[in-house]
């Protein structure tokens, strides 16, 4: 019984993640699963308490991932302390690790859930806001500030912050238009560190200009 429920979850989650809740029915979900029709409404009570289980297997997931970006203590932690420079770095290091996650493997559903999760809001979207997207903003809203000397509640702030982290998603999101390109599957190392040289470079451009205000 219980294999029967994590395998609905498990499909449930990948078909999600590439067509949302809508695009999904149930028949297809327990034909991919190799479970009873009956299986969704006797575990989940229906389509939505299955895709809320899966909303919360996503956050599990990555708080419990060790190379997660979000262990926000760790990244948050005496961030008003820093010097200028050391915020950059923090906040380089930061959508590094985003890089990271994004693109091994084993975390293309997690990501590409997100990203759904992102552009088209689930009725579940305050969970990840509240678990996933506030801390990380608030991470990368105040080492902006610090960098830049403008005030964290600054429109500009806000603005910048979204400029800066928007490649990172962006460059996930378009991976697989460069992988056919380079006739790979998957990304290789020399592909993630390429992406998080140049994510790195376009944060420091971006930055310069800002922090020229501040002398």
């Amino acid at each position: 019984m219980k294999d029967s429920k994590n395998k609905l979850l498990k499909t449930a989650f990948e078909l999600f993640a590439l067509r949302g809740m809508d695009g999904v029915s149930t028949r297809e979900i327990v034909r991919k699963a190799g479970v009873n029709i009956h299986a969704i409404s006797y575990y989940f009570g229906g389509k939505e308490g299955l895709y809320e289980a899966v909303v919360d297997y996503v956050i599990d997931f990555m708080k419990a991932e060790t190379k997660s970006v979000l262990h926000f203590k760790e990244y948050s932690e005496g961030i008003e302390d820093l010097t200028a420079p050391q915020a950059e770095e923090r906040l380089l290091r930061v959508l590094r690790d985003f890089i990271d996650f994004d693109f091994m493997p084993k975390n293309k559903y997690v990501a590409l859930f997100l990203l759904r999760e992102n552009f088209y809001p689930s009725k579940y979207n305050k969970r990840f806001r509240e678990n996933i997207i506030s801390p990380s903003n608030e991470i990368i809203l105040k080492c902006v500030s610090k960098i830049t000397g403008l005030k964290a509640d600054d429109a500009k702030t806000a603005l910048l912050s979204h400029m800066i982290f928007a490649p990172t998603i962006g460059l996930w999101h378009e991976k697989d238009k460069f992988m056919k390109i380079l006739s790979k599957k998957e990304p290789d190392e020399y592909i993630i560190q390429t992406a998080k040289e140049l994510v790195e470079r376009n944060t420091k451009a971006i930055l310069n200009e800002y922090k020229k205000e501040r002398k």
